[in-house]
């Protein structure tokens, strides 16, 4: 009979574990994994259409080579409640960006103060 059980394949459930710099190579497997309350930082999911019975319930990806995760019933792929934080450098340009905007709104709003002041006699 060999080692195989009868019946359906259990589940693996992973709960509240850190992955950092992982590789996920779920391409092409049917895993009957789930992920609950994980973080994935600095890790690369590698998903595809061959991709079946794999869960992630309420994780937070950080700085991870995905943005979204599409639920798909009929693979058996379950998405619910995650978070997907974007990479750093992304924010980084971000907040750089807005800095800049900052500093010329108010370099122009100092300008135009300055003419004010000037155009009107005293």
């Amino acid at each position: 009979m060999g080692n195989s059980a009868p019946g359906p394949p259990e589940e693996r459930v992973i709960y509240r574990q850190r992955f950092q710099a992982f590789q996920f190579d779920f391409r092409g497997k049917i895993t009957f994994t789930r992920f609950d309350h994980c973080e994935f930082v600095k890790c690369t999911l590698l998903i595809d259409h061959g991709t079946e019975q794999l869960a992630f319930t309420e994780c937070v990806f950080k700085d991870c080579n995905i943005d979204k995760l599409e639920p798909d019933d009929r693979r058996g792929l379950y998405v619910r409640d995650n978070f997907f934080d974007r990479p750093l450098e992304e924010r980084r340009a971000e907040l750089e960006h807005r800095l800049a905007q900052a500093l010329v709104a108010r370099n122009v709003k100092g300008n135009e103060r300055a003419y004010i002041a000037t155009s009107f006699p005293r």
